[in-house]
């Protein structure tokens, strides 16, 4: 069976129970709260996507590398934030 993308409608749905099942507290194996993290990482990462290419098909626009900069940025804030991060990626430079 092929692995389609869900509507979006979909999605809404299974965010708002997955922030019920946090706010319930009936996340027993955390798979709400990986859902909401992810979901969150993905809307960070289509921003990045989105811009990346606008940079790459348009040229050097010095706009679009600094808010790819800025996303990258927070994005890797983020992962370094979390308790369970690589302590290599705090040591490497950007």
């Amino acid at each position: 069976m092929p692995n389609r993308r869900p509507e979006p409608d979909e999605l809404k749905e299974a965010l708002a129970a997955a922030a019920h099942m946090r706010t319930v507290g009936d996340d027993p194996h955390r798979v709400a709260k990986w859902l909401r993290h992810y979901h969150r990482r993905c809307q960070g990462l289509e921003e990045l996507l989105l811009i990346t290419d606008r940079y790459l098909r348009f040229g050097m626009s010095e706009h679009e590398l600094s808010a790819m900069r800025v996303l990258v940025a927070h994005l890797r804030e983020s992962e370094l934030a979390a308790a369970d991060s690589d302590e290599v990626d705090s040591t490497l430079p950007m």
